[in-house]
Formats: structure tokens, sequence, C-alpha cells
């Protein structure tokens, strides 16, 4: 395996700072031993910065970013991985020679722990300076990609200067960022007929967006650890990890390495792609009280060495709302632009070789109204979907519920369905079904149609069915049941190695259901049921009260046991817990005349704690490169918890389908 492609992607006429991040892009070639059976093998690279020239070449001075896992099938094609690496605390005193400085790559912890690790690849560290541009190894690494000028030998001249300072502090740079799922941001549509008798729906966001925060100007392997999330094994074989991995500081000054140093918020704004002069606040449900909004939301705390990603549900309100809506500004207008601003009130400064240093990012959308629900003379229905993909490409979860309740010429029917994935990438891809539940309910104007149907499935499995079909169906259940699942052969680097660990999902899944489908004959029944003074010969109804729920959780657990490397996973992972009960009663009636009325009602509720956690590897590292105790930070998600009304609709009067 070797090296075959280094490039910096940064303007490097900057200097890179120490405590900030480097965007990185690497290859690496391997080929197997067996061309015909190439196998797959994960491979800790890591990036260590060196003395350009070193003034003892005995010992250069150097310093490490903690390994990156990359997983490797040696079938001889080049395999490209984009990454960042990190000029640590460590890193100072080489800063502080001022002297160029250049980088140079091992593989599994390079010659210190090849006899440890028993590894059988043959990978050997590389050198990229410009003394060893001329080396073989150095001559496979191309730093461009370009074949026409490869730039062999993959020299970087990096300027490494030490973090910048002001008034006797180092300062911080927290890096933004902005995404969302979807590209359609929705105008609501409310309802000003047939709601229901408690009130309308919830009004939804037009947007879900998610915020990145990365701070610079901070050790990356440095911050807090809870004690009670230090697995007892790494206790055992490290005795002192706890006091270790307070880094010497008080419960004050740890708990400031993730804190900024003033007040930062952040507010979000739309505007018309065909109109920039004119930008309109977004208002943003408020973590603390979901049920209110809020114009801009604070941001306290930031966890240095990761990507932290918050969830923001973002409402059209005021003069926004007005712009959009019919008179309005706007009400022509389908392209807008969503900028998300970054605002803190404290100075800043770091990298700025690395894209543009503004605290805004815009997200381009289409703008589309929300219609009433599906009305024709044939048919009636009350649907509504509710989804959401969180988490990032380490940890994410997809949520989507939804329910379709109808009415047509053939009869009634209801169906309510849940479905929780997890998907994800370390050091292997992992993609899931955790959890889905649903109930299906058919009742026919001609009752030997009749169809009803329930199932709960978790990892894959069938957990529970029932299945009926008959002219009287009276169902009353309450099932659940823990389940737990393992996804193994996962790793993350830390220090100069991978440490493995498995992800274990567990919890309760299960639905709830009071459903009765029922035809009638009773007149008086079924004029209450119409509300209709008709004179029926018949009539059929469908009432239920179905609840499906979730609650899950993960544990990651692993680690590693070496002379020079001790580590474990500390983790604190929920990823969803939700209930979204459907209450509906969906009603149709045959005159004497033979003509079909119907009449209905959906309620529908959910409360929704959605993904939410961090997940860091703790341990000691004996290499002179790398701090004695770290803290590797590798997920860290928060989003607010949901209770909402999405659907509210009820028929004052019954009408009539042809």
């Amino acid at each position: 395996m070797r090296l075959t492609h280094l490039d910096v992607r940064y303007d490097l006429s900057q200097p890179v700072y120490v405590n900030n991040r480097v965007p990185i892009t690497f290859g690496i070639t391997a080929d197997a031993a067996d061309p015909a059976n190439p196998v797959t093998r994960n491979v800790a690279v890591t990036f260590s910065f060196v003395e350009a020239e070193p003034s003892d070449p005995e010992k250069p001075l150097a310093c490490s970013s903690s390994a990156i896992d990359v997983e490797v099938t040696g079938d001889g094609k080049e395999q490209i991985v984009e990454g960042f690496i990190w000029p640590t605390s460590l890193c100072a005193a080489l800063a502080a020679k001022g002297a160029p400085v250049n980088l140079q790559v091992d593989f599994n912890g390079g010659e210190e722990l090849a006899s440890e690790l028993e590894s059988d690849i043959d990978a050997p560290s590389v050198v990229l300076t410009e003394a060893h541009r001329g080396d073989e190894l150095n001559q496979r690494c191309r730093a461009s990609l370009d074949g026409a000028d490869p730039k062999l030998g993959c020299v970087h001249a990096i300027d490494l200067q030490p973090t910048p300072s002001e008034g006797g502090g180092t300062l911080i740079d927290v890096r933004y960022a902005l995404s969302a799922t979807s590209s359609v941001a929705v105008v609501p549509y409310r309802p000003t007929e047939n709601i229901g008798v408690d009130g309308p729906a919830d009004l939804e966001p037009s947007l879900v967006v998610q915020s990145r925060f990365v701070v610079n100007g901070r050790d990356p392997y440095t911050s807090a650890v809870d004690p009670a999330l230090i697995p007892p094994s790494l206790v055992e074989a490290v005795p002192s990890i706890v006091e270790d991995l307070q880094f010497g500081l008080d419960p004050a000054g740890l708990a400031a390495l993730s804190a900024l140093p003033g007040k930062a918020v952040v507010s979000y704004t739309i505007e018309s792609a065909a109109d920039s002069t004119t930008r309109l606040s977004l208002t943003i449900r408020d973590p603390a009280d979901p049920a209110n909004t809020i114009a801009e939301a604070l941001i306290d705390r930031v966890v240095p060495g990761t990507a932290n990603d918050v969830v923001h549900e973002l409402f059209l309100a005021d003069e926004a709302l007005a712009a959009v809506s019919a008179g309005g500004i706007w009400e022509d207008q389908s392209d807008f632009v969503v900028r998300g601003c970054f605002n803190a009130e404290f100075p800043q400064d770091g990298n700025r070789g690395e894209g543009s240093v503004d605290d805004c990012r815009e997200l381009e959308v289409v703008l589309v109204h929300e219609t009433a629900p599906a009305s024709g003379a044939s048919s009636l229905s009350f649907d509504k979907e509710f989804e959401r993909t969180l988490g990032n490409d380490r940890i994410g979860i997809d949520s989507t519920m939804s329910t379709q309740n109808r009415l047509d010429l053939s009869g009634a029917s209801s169906r309510i369905e849940g479905e929780v994935a997890l998907h994800g990438n370390l050091g292997a891809k992992f993609d899931l079904t955790l959890a889905r539940a649903f109930g299906t309910a058919t009742l026919a104007v001609d009752p030997t149609k009749n169809a009803y149907e329930i199932g709960v499935d978790a990892f894959g499995q069938r957990l529970y069915g029932l299945e009926r079909q008959e002219t009287t169906i009276v169902n009353s259940e309450d099932f659940s049941a823990a389940k737990s699942f393992t996804i193994g052969n996962l790793g993350f680097g830390f220090g100069p190695v991978r440490v493995g660990f498995k992800i274990g999902v567990g919890g309760t899944i299960g639905i709830e259901v009071e459903d009765t489908l029922e035809a009638l004959t009773d007149d008086a029944t079924c004029q209450e049921l119409l509300n209709s003074a008709e004179s029926f010969a018949a009539c059929g109804r469908l009432t239920r009260v179905t609840t499906p729920n979730f609650g899950l959780t993960g544990e990651i657990e692993g680690g590693i046991d070496l002379k020079l490397v001790k580590a474990g996973v500390a983790a604190d992972l929920r990823f969803a817990t939700t209930r979204f009960p459907l209450d509906t009663t969906l009603g149709f009636g045959l005159t004497d005349e033979e003509r079909l009325l119907v009449r209905g009602s959906a309620t529908w509720d959910m409360s929704f704690r959605p993904l939410s956690g961090d997940v860091s590897i703790v341990g000691k590292v004996g290499f002179r490169r790398f701090a004695k105790s770290l803290k590797v930070h590798l997920f860290s998600f928060s989003s607010p918890e949901i209770t909402t009304r999405l659907l509210s609709l009820a028929m004052d009067a019954s009408e009539e389908l042809q």
C-alpha cells in the first residue's frame, strides 16, 4: 500500500495557525498479494507536521494530527479521501521557529507499532520534504490529479504560526456552515373550514436546516469528559485516566474549553432570488420552549475538534409571510435564498486560506404553497407526512411518518405508518432500518371486501403482525417489544491507530390500537354519524385510535489496549423517541335513494425527540508526537424536542360523492 496523492486544499500563501484545521485530499493505492482475491482492510493514516529542514536531523521537531481511518481494498485502484488535519498545541514549538513545515504520513502507527500490531500490510512511512522528493516512495505521490502536471513528490511548504492572540489571550475562530436535506421551502396551508374540534393543526416549519459550527484556535483533542462515560475497562487499564482527562484543569476550566468567550447567536433570513435588496427575517422554533418561536438562537457550546451540528426549524411569519402571500411583494416568486448568519460579540481570528471566512452562508430553495386536502366529486382525503433527516455522514437518522385517510365510492380507508433508519460511515458504511410500524384499515361499501392489517418490524424482522378480513372488525391491542441489534466492524482514528468499536441499538418498538370497522343499519345512528337528516338504508363507520411508538438509544463499545496506546469509547447517544397517535372517524351512508354521503375527521399528534448526543474516544498515547491524554470527539449533534399536532380536520356536514 502506497500514498499516491496528497493535496492541501488551502491557500498556502496564507499562514496556518496552531489549533486551526487544514483541509486535505489524499489517495491510497493498494495491491493484494493475490490479485485474484483482493482483500479489504482498515488502515489508520496519520499526518504529522515536520521541520522542512531539521536543525537536529536526529531529533526533528514534529507533531501529529489524530489518524484518519480508511477502508482500503487491495485491487490496485486509487482511493481518494477528503478530511481535515490539525496542528495541535504540541505544534507550538514548531510554530515558534518560524521555519517552513512539511508533512509526513504514517500507516498504522509506523515502525513504532508495527511489531505489536502484527500487521502484514507493506505500507512504509513517507516524509514529504524537498530533501526526499526524489525518493521512490515520494515519486509515487502526486500533489495534483492533473495528468499534465502531477507535481510529483507532494511537497507542501506550510507557514505554521502560533495561534492568533489579543490582550494576552489566544483567539478562536468559529467556522460556520449551513445545509438542508430539502431544497423546497413550504408555505403551509391554513384551513378556514372543517377545522378539528380542538382547533387547527399547529403551524409547520417552512424549512428545516442544520447549522454547523467548528471552533478553530482550541486544541482539538482537549475538552471535558463526563467521568461516568469513561469505560470501566479503560479505568482498569489506566487507573489514572479519570484524573488524566481533567487535563490539569478544574471544573470551570474544563467547561470553558467548549464555551464561547462571549455571546453568539445564529439567525436566518429569506430573500427573493430576483430581489436581493429586500431581506426578511425567519423565526426559529425555540429549543427551550418548542411551542414558541424566536428571532435568533443562542450558540453557547462548541466542542473542539469536530463539527457541531444543530437543527433549526424555520418559519415564515410576520413580514416574510405577508411578502409571499397573496398581495405580497413576492406572491409570484418561487426561487428564494435562505441565509444563515453566525453573529459573535467577541473578536475572532484564525486560518484564512480555507474558503470564505465570512460568517454567513446561503441556501437556494424553491418556495411552494401547500394546498388544501384533496377533494373531488368522487373522493375526499385527509393526508399528512412528516420527514426528518438528521445527523451527518458519520451518524445519521432518517425518520418518516405518514397517514392517509380516504373516503371514496368504494368506502373508507385509513393508514398510518412510521419508520426510523440509521446510516453512516465510521470506518465502514452502515445502513439499517431500525424500526417500522404500520396499521391499515379498509371499510368497504361491500363488507366482503373489508381488510385490516397491522405490523411491527425491528431491524428488518417482523415482531408482530395481524391480518383480518371480516364484515365487522374490532381490535384492541397494546403490543411492545424490547429489541436490540449490533453493528460491528466500525472504527475511528485515535492518535496513531484505529480504535475498533461496535454500535449497539436498542429500545422498545410498539403499537397501540383501538380500531373498529362496522356496518350499521340503525337509521338514527347513521344520521348522527353523517350529521344528516336523510334517511339511510345502511352506513359504515371506521373509528380508530392507532399509536405507533419507538424509543431507540445507542451504545458504542470498543477500545484498544496496546503498550503505547490505550483507549475506549465515551458515548451518550439517542437515536429517536416518538409517539404519533392517529384518532380518526370515517363514515359513509347509502340513502334510500342510493346516494352515497360521507363525513370524516382526523387528528394526528406527534411527540418526537430526535437524534442527539456526543461520541468521543478517550485514552492515553505514548508517542512523542501526541499529547499523553487525548479526547478525540467524533460526533456532536443537538436538535429540539417536538410536540405538535400535525393534522386536525373535521367535516361539519356530510358530502355526496358521485
